[in-house]
């Protein structure tokens, strides 16, 4: 008889940061790339925030892939649709791993999640797992997870701030979609989504990011 079954074993992969984690640090940013990106590249986007005041840690996707062919770009992904709960459940493990490894003091720092495409799933349902308090969560160009309830985020601020980000020409983009993502964050963490649509495809807008 045919079965599948499963094994825990000790797993070695990287991770990116920006800046240094230093006693002047004010915002930890925990940010998650797209579908077919790497940690290091990702965090470009994010080195025109002001280094002193930002530290900024970038998980990256545990399974890899050549983007084209069998060879050349290699790029990185979240989760597929195969074994999905065990996928969701290492994801939260090595991010637990990640944050450990830095020994944050959050008594004097303020968290903020930032999510991009395929990241914006893995990025929120962490959120619901870790339970820390934070200041902001971007939303761009994904779609928050529909299983999440209020009550997975009931450690949550109310004046806690949510803003989810779309480009004008995404290709991805479909008609609703706003309205249906400000409508699972309202019903999920009780806030109201503050929607911003910039002119673009499905990309991330760096200096957008410089005015959070």
């Amino acid at each position: 008889m045919m079965e599948q079954r499963h094994i825990t074993f000790q797993h070695t992969t990287p991770y990116g940061v920006l800046n240094e984690l230093t006693e002047n640090t004010r915002r930890i940013w925990l940010v998650f790339h797209g579908y077919g990106q790497l940690s290091r590249y990702f965090l470009r986007k994010f080195e025109g925030l002001n280094p002193e005041e930002n530290y900024v840690i970038a998980p990256q996707g545990i399974s890899k892939t050549y983007l084209e062919g069998f060879s050349g770009r290699v790029g990185a992904s979240w989760m597929t649709s195969e074994d999905r709960l065990t996928e969701i459940a290492n994801q939260k493990a090595y991010i637990d791993a990640v944050l450990r490894a830095h020994h944050i003091d959050w008594i004097d720092k303020r968290l903020v999640y930032f999510g991009f495409s395929q990241g914006v799933a893995t990025m929120c349902r962490y959120a619901a797992h870790a339970k820390l308090p934070f200041e902001q969560m971007i939303l761009w160009a994904g779609t928050f997870p529909p299983e999440l309830e209020r009550v997975d985020f009931d450690f949550c601020d109310p004046d806690v701030s949510v803003k989810y980000f779309t480009g004008s020409n995404d290709p991805f983009y479909q008609a609703g979609m706003k309205e249906d993502q400000v409508s699972k964050v309202r019903a999920a963490l009780g806030v109201e989504a503050e929607v911003r649509e910039f002119e673009g495809v499905h990309e991330v807008k760096a200096d957008l990011i410089n005015a959070l």
